[in-house]
């Protein structure tokens, strides 16, 4: 899954990722997710207007970090 890159005159950013986009990059189901947010269990991730959105790189280290835990 790559998403474009835009550049917002600070360099580039990606966009932030929609639960769907999350749920198949972390191969869980989008159910999985919301009840992660609700316990604070699962990768960080930010309200915008109300729904939830995570941003990419957050998500990769906090794969990173779950991975380190049971290294």
């Amino acid at each position: 899954m790559t998403s474009p890159t835009i550049d917002s005159g600070v360099g580039p950013i990606e966009p932030l990722w929609c639960t769907r986009e999350v749920s198949t990059f972390l191969n869980v189901s989008e159910a999985t997710l919301s009840r992660w947010r609700r316990e604070r269990i699962g990768p960080p991730f930010l309200r915008v207007g109300g729904i939830s959105r995570y941003s990419p790189a957050t998500v990769r280290a906090w794969v990173a970090e779950q991975e380190q835990a049971r290294g």
